[in-house]
């Protein structure tokens, strides 16, 4: 053993006890092979909370995303019946697809709302 380590052996109980236990579950195969095992289990198991984690993060991300996409739409299709509805300003019709088309409304949106 190294010098120093000895001298701390000699003067600290507890580095002693630990060497001597290390010492003893060194020399045990079957105890090495199971803190191993329980090692990767660990590993495993933290793998696997990631996983699910990332899944999760995910499907909120595309809830998300689906649902400021269907916000978008709805406010697109009642600003185009609003713009039909209320056309106090006698604008043509041709006037308003075109100024709804000009605020990247879609052609299906602006038909839909037109039929109403």
């Amino acid at each position: 053993m190294d010098p120093k380590l000895k001298e701390l052996y000699d003067s600290d109980p507890g580095f002693a006890q630990f060497v001597e236990r290390h010492g003893l579950v060194a020399s045990m195969p079957e105890l090495r092979k199971a803190y191993r095992r329980w090692e990767y289990d660990i590993m495993l198991d933290r793998l696997d909370e990631e996983r699910r984690n990332e899944e999760v993060n995910m499907r909120v991300a595309e809830g998300e995303a689906r649902g400021k996409a269907e916000g978008i739409a709805w406010t697109q299709v009642e600003i185009a019946k609003k713009a039909f509805a209320d056309n106090k300003l006698g604008a043509s019709e041709s006037d308003i697809v075109d100024l709804l088309k000009s605020f990247g409304i879609p052609d299906d949106i602006i038909d839909e709302a037109r039929k109403n």
